[in-house]
């Protein structure tokens, strides 16, 4: 690997502040930077690099199904016969199609979110979401006036972040510590989250999105997941199981007598979601499931073990 492309993929490795598709999509770019450097390897050498880098940034981002499902489509096509001449030029229309889908898929869910937002409602996130951040700057830009609660998302506090750029969209925007969010629930017409993941054992989003869902459900406030078909999880990808990351996150001096437990993730059943809302518009769990099964995973990312976390 050249400088460039390990420093690159040290970079991505390392983020823990951007979501799920602008990691997919900075991964693209990678995949592409490889491609370029790589136009008189063979087929089979490609895969393995392709493969290697591949694999050190699912390591990285084990629960980022945009980033697996760009992996797994660049294996299923290099599995089909190519001239050694054309194989940097597959690969990255593979590549370059992916990347446009993430933002067609983006602008598809933003208009069906539209119909969501009630006029001078009140909106509850959770994390830093790209896709939801996309559905309220076009609702805004549609004229409908609303107002945003944006959780702080801690440790790393991503929601700082999406409420910084809602409100230089012009959006009206009220930052809580986490712990306040499912008092506000409440309070809000509608609960919109982002996801990691979707897969058949539920939807995996920021710490803190199963405890506004359970909230939500109590007081009959609709929560819908923004969530294009890249983030679903190909069966047969078993996601890790997840360990705490590191204790300095939530307290650096802790007594050596104080256990701290710290995770970024938790997972939302689907059926306390009111609906998912893909490109093809808001689906019920049942066709969500029907998505899935139609989905491959390649044998190449099938039985490796896995650890989400940090120590």
């Amino acid at each position: 690997m050249d400088s460039f492309i390990t420093q690159s993929v040290a970079a991505i490795t390392g983020d823990t502040a951007s979501g799920a598709v602008e990691i997919a999509e900075k991964s693209a770019d990678l995949m592409l930077r490889i491609i370029q450097d790589d136009q008189r390897s063979a087929p089979n050498g490609l895969r393995e690099r392709l493969l290697g880098v591949g694999w050190a940034l699912i390591d990285a981002h084990p629960t980022m199904a945009p980033l697996i499902n760009l992996v797994n489509g660049l294996l299923w096509r290099l599995d089909l016969p190519v001239e050694q001449a054309d194989a940097c030029q597959v690969i990255s229309e593979v590549v370059t199609d992916f990347k446009r889908k993430l933002h067609i898929h983006e602008a598809a869910i933003a208009e069906t979110a539209l119909r969501l937002i009630p006029e001078d409602s009140q909106i509850l996130t959770n994390g830093r979401s790209t896709t939801v951040r996309a559905a309220l700057r076009h609702a805004m830009r549609a004229g409908r006036r609303f107002s945003v609660i944006c959780t702080e998302g801690r440790p790393m506090c991503e929601g700082r972040a999406m409420a910084a750029e809602l409100a230089a969209s012009g959006i009206p925007v009220t930052l809580v510590i986490d712990a306040l969010a499912i008092s506000l629930v409440e309070r809000s017409q509608l609960v919109l989250i982002g996801a990691d993941h979707l897969g058949d054992h539920g939807l995996v989003n920021k710490v803190g999105t199963y405890g506004i869902a359970l909230a939500a459900s109590v007081t009959k406030v609709p929560v819908y997941a923004l969530c294009g078909s890249e983030k679903f999880l190909p069966p047969g990808y078993s996601p890790p199981a997840q360990s705490p990351w590191g204790v300095d996150q939530v307290w650096a001096e802790a007594p050596t007598t104080v256990k701290i437990t710290n995770f970024h993730f938790d997972t939302t059943p689907l059926h306390t979601l009111a609906g998912i809302v893909t490109e093809q518009g808001i689906q019920p769990t049942v066709g969500i499931e029907a998505w899935l099964a139609a989905t491959r995973l390649h044998p190449a990312l099938q039985g490796r073990s896995l650890v989400l976390g940090r120590s």
